[in-house]
């Protein structure tokens, strides 16, 4: 029965406008939560540089944009506006990021690995907490590559991440199914994808990288990989669904060498360049 009222939402065009509205307005409030420490910062310190000050003084925005008018600040005011906008720029990384992968784990918990039909409600849950994913990857993660911070941010999501690990790109997609073991290098723009939309189906499975591994820039990992210790997925290598590497793998486009030798090399059975005695 619940499967049926849910279809038929799904089939109704007004009600898909109508969630889409909702959903969208969901996004907007999450942006703006994410902004009130910064709109505080500039808030504060416009007020001072413009003179506007609290009480009869204080009209809102009103009052600001006549005080703006009236008394202009100098070239140091403008010095302190343009800083306290480096101020809330850097203040929205952290803010936004904390409480963006806060929401993000919490709309996921109890989601497990499984399959799911695109009308339910686990599919559901699964866009707006990738909405607001796609906030940070378009608002946050790109600024804050190789750092503590997008660390601290997947593992807010619940990935499990290792020490000395480098995470170069934003694209971890429900990381709380993703285990990167200690010394991983995941390299610019690298996607790595618990999720895959196929049939009308949504599959989610669960991710290992081993340690010492290297996933090259623009390399896509998709779901149900397991990625041995110390392999190397080249630069712009796609591997197929459910890859399991073993252990010192290389996985990269080798151009120029017999396919026996770079089958070899892929599986770890060989090394990657030849020495004397071969």
């Amino acid at each position: 029965m619940k499967k049926n009222i849910l279809v038929a939402i799904y089939e109704s065009s007004p009600m898909q406008i109508l969630i889409a509205l909702v959903i969208n307005a969901f996004y907007a409030a999450v942006l703006g939560l994410s902004l009130v420490p910064s709109a505080w910062i500039v808030w504060t310190v416009a007020a001072r540089v413009l003179g506007v000050g609290s009480g009869a003084d204080a009209r809102g925005l009103a009052g600001l944009l006549g005080g703006a008018a009236q008394n202009a600040p100098g070239f140091g005011g403008f010095v302190l506006l343009g800083l306290s906008g480096g101020a809330a720029v850097f203040t929205y990384f952290l803010w936004g990021a904390l409480f963006q992968a806060s929401l993000v784990r919490l709309l996921s918990l109890g989601i497990k690995p499984g399959h799911y039909p695109k009308v339910s409600l686990v599919t559901l849950r699964w866009l707006i907490y990738s909405g607001i994913y796609n906030i940070s990857t378009r608002t946050v993660l790109p600024f804050i590559p190789v750092s503590w911070f997008i660390t601290a941010y997947f593992r807010i999501v619940g990935a499990k991440i290792g020490r000395n690990v480098f995470i170069n790109t934003p694209w971890l997609n429900d990381a709380y199914l993703l285990t990167v073991e200690e010394g991983v290098i995941l390299g610019g723009n690298a996607e790595i994808s618990c999720h895959l939309y196929e049939r009308e189906w949504l599959h989610l499975e669960r991710i290992r990288i081993g340690k010492d591994s290297l996933v090259g820039t623009g390399a896509y990992v998709p779901p149900g990989t397991d990625i041995g210790e110390r392999c190397v997925v080249g630069a712009r290598c796609y591997l197929r669904k459910g890859t399991n590497l073993p252990d010192g793998s290389v996985y990269t486009v080798i151009a120029g060498l017999p396919a026996r030798r770079a089958f070899g090399i892929e599986k770890g059975r060989a090394p990657l360049r030849e020495g004397r005695g071969e």
